[in-house]
C-alpha cells in the first residue's frame, strides 16, 4: 500500500508526521510524497487558530477531490479537539486523536479486509508518555527532537492544552539517546522542541528542566548544532542566558511568544508573564549576544484591545532589538473563555492592526539581516532548492536564510559564507572558492 502524509502545524506535529512515517516504512508500506498517487492519506492536522481548522478542511477535501478513491486518515489537534466535525466532512474514512496515532497500521491494515470503516472515530484521552518517536527527518538537514509534549498552562485563547493534554517530559537516557541516534545518521543541526518547552522535566523525579538539560547538552561538545525551539519570557532566566552567550553548539537563536506588549491585555490573556519582564529579557539577551536573533509571537485583536493597547504592543516591537515576528489575528477557539469575552474586535481592524505590525516586521528582518553583510557566516547547506530562484538555501545558526550563488555541491554541510545581498527571497551568499573547488 502506498501512504501520502501531509502536516500542519507545529514542530511537534511534524516530529509525529516523521514517527508516522517511520513505523510505516517498518511494517513495509510504502511512502509517496504526493497524494494522487496514494492509497490512503494521512492528515495530521493542526488546531491552534479557527485559520487552520479551515486549511485542515480545504486539504481533506483537495486530497479527496484529486484522489476520490483513496482511503483518508485525518489525525492531529483538529481531529483530537473536534472529532466529529471532522469525521462530517465528505471523503473522511477514519478520524484518529492524537494518542491514536500509534494505531495507523492497525488501521491501514484493517482497511484492506473490511468495507464498514467510513466514518469511524477513534480519539480517546491523552496519555501520560510521549507517544511514537523518530530518529529520522525524511528529505532533511534538520532534525527534530521532541524532548515535552503538552501543556499545563491556562492561556484563556488557547484550544492546545486540550489538544495535546498535560505536560510530560522525555527521561534524560531517553533525550541523549535519541541525540546519539540523530548524530549517527548524519544530522547537523537537532532543534529541540516541545508544546511547551519551558516545562521540561518538571514531571519528572529527577529534578532535571530545560536549562539543566541545555548546559548538559553543551558540555558534552557534540559533532552539530543544536536550536532551541520557544522559550516564554519568563524561563529565560540570567543562567539560561549565560549558557547561550558561552556555548559552542547551542545558535543564538530564540523565540519568544509575547503575544500582547499590554498589561491589562495579558491578564486577560493569563499569560505568565508581563511586558516589563520582556523588555528587560530582550535587551539583556542582545547585550550578550549581540548577534542574537530573536522571533516573537503576537496576536492581534485579542477582546478588549483599544487603540491604546495595540499601540503599547506596537510602539514596543517597534522600540526592541527584536530580528522577527509571528503575528497571528485572534480567532475564537469555542471551549476557550476567550471565545466569550467581551469587547470582541472586528475583522477589519485585526487585519488593518496586522498589516501595521507586518511592516514593523519586514523592517525588523532587513535591519537585522544588514547587519551581517560582508561578513563570513557558517550555513548548513539544505538538501531542497529554493524554488523561487533555482539556488540552493540553507540557514546560519541565527536563522539568517542564505541563497548561495556560487555552490551546487554536495548538501548537509556547514560551510563559510559571505553575505552580500538583501532580496525578498533570502540574503544571497558566496561560498569561499577554496570550499567550492573542495566540494564539488
Amino acid at each position: 500500500m502506498m501512504v501520502s502524509i501531509t502536516t500542519l502545524g507545529c514542530k511537534s506535529n511534524q516530529y509525529d508526521s516523521f514517527a508516522i512515517e517511520e513505523i510505516l516504512e517498518r511494517n513495509n508500506f510504502f511512502i509517496v510524497n504526493s497524494p494522487e498517487n496514494a492509497d490512503a492519506c494521512i492528515i495530521n492536522t493542526c488546531t491552534v487558530t479557527g485559520k487552520t481548522d479551515s486549511r485542515s478542511r480545504q486539504l481533506i477535501r483537495k486530497v479527496k477531490r484529486r484522489n476520490p478513491g483513496a482511503l483518508v486518515i485525518v489525525t492531529g489537534c483538529y481531529a483530537q479537539v473536534s472529532p466529529r466535525e471532522v469525521a462530517a466532512i465528505d471523503g473522511v474514512d477514519y478520524v484518529l486523536g492524537n494518542p491514536e496515532k500509534e494505531k495507523i497500521v492497525e488501521y491501514l491494515t484493517a482497511s484492506k479486509i473490511q468495507n464498514d470503516y467510513k466514518g469511524k472515530v477513534d480519539v480517546g484521552a491523552q496519555s501520560n508518555n510521549l507517544g511514537l518517536r523518530t530518529s529520522m527527518a525524511p528529505g532533511r538537514t534538520r532534525a527534530y527532537l521532541k524532548v515535552q509534549d503538552g501543556c499545563d498552562n491556562s492561556c484563556s485563547y488557547c484550544i492546545i492544552p486540550r489538544a495535546r493534554g498535560r505536560a510530560r517530559s522525555l527521561s534524560l537516557n531517553n533525550v541523549l539517546r535519541e541525540i546519539d541516534k540523530l548524530i549517527e545518521k548524519g544530522y547537523k543541526e537537532i532543534v529541540i522542541t516541545g508544546i511547551h518547552l519551558g516545562s521540561y522535566g518538571l514531571d519528572l523525579p529527577s529534578g532535571l528542566d530545560i536549562i539543566k538539560l541545555i548546559r548538559l547538552i553543551e558540555d558534552r561538545r557534540y559533532p552539530c548544532r543544536f536550536r532551541v525551539s520557544s522559550l516564554d519570557p519568563d524561563e529565560v532566566t540570567d543562567e539560561f542566558i549565560d549558557i547561550m552567550a558561552s556555548a559552542k553548539t547551542i545558535c543564538k537563536h530564540l523565540h519568544l511568544p509575547l503575544q500582547s506588549g499590554d498589561e491589562g491585555i495579558l491578564k486577560k490573556m493569563d499569560r505568565c508573564s508581563n511586558s516589563t519582564l520582556f523588555r528587560e529579557r530582550i535587551i539583556r539577551l542582545v547585550d550578550s549576544m549581540p548577534s542574537l536573533s530573536i522571533g516573537v509571537d503576537i496576536i492581534v485583536g485579542f477582546p478588549g484591545e483599544g487603540d491604546a493597547e495595540f499601540l503599547n504592543t506596537y510602539n514596543m516591537l517597534k522600540e526592541l532589538p527584536i530580528s522577527y515576528m509571528h503575528i497571528f489575528p485572534f480567532s475564537k477557539r469555542i471551549g476557550t473563555p476567550a471565545a466569550n469575552f467581551e469587547g470582541q474586535i472586528k475583522d477589519a481592524v485585526i487585519k488593518q492592526r496586522c498589516k501595521r505590525l507586518k511592516d514593523v516586521n519586514r523592517e525588523k528582518r532587513m535591519f537585522f539581516y544588514s547587519g551581517f553583510l560582508g561578513n563570513e557566516v557558517h550555513v548548513l547547506i539544505e538538501s531542497n532548492i529554493n524554488k523561487a530562484t533555482g539556488l540552493l538555501q540553507g540557514r546560519t545558526d541565527n536563522y539568517i536564510p542564505v541563497l548561495l550563488d556560487n555552490y551546487g555541491g554536495p548538501t548537509n554541510k556547514l560551510l563559510p559564507v559571505i553575505l552580500k545581498e538583501i532580496t525578498k527571497d533570502g540574503v544571497i551568499g558566496s561560498v569561499s572558492v577554496h570550499n567550492v573547488i573542495n566540494n564539488k
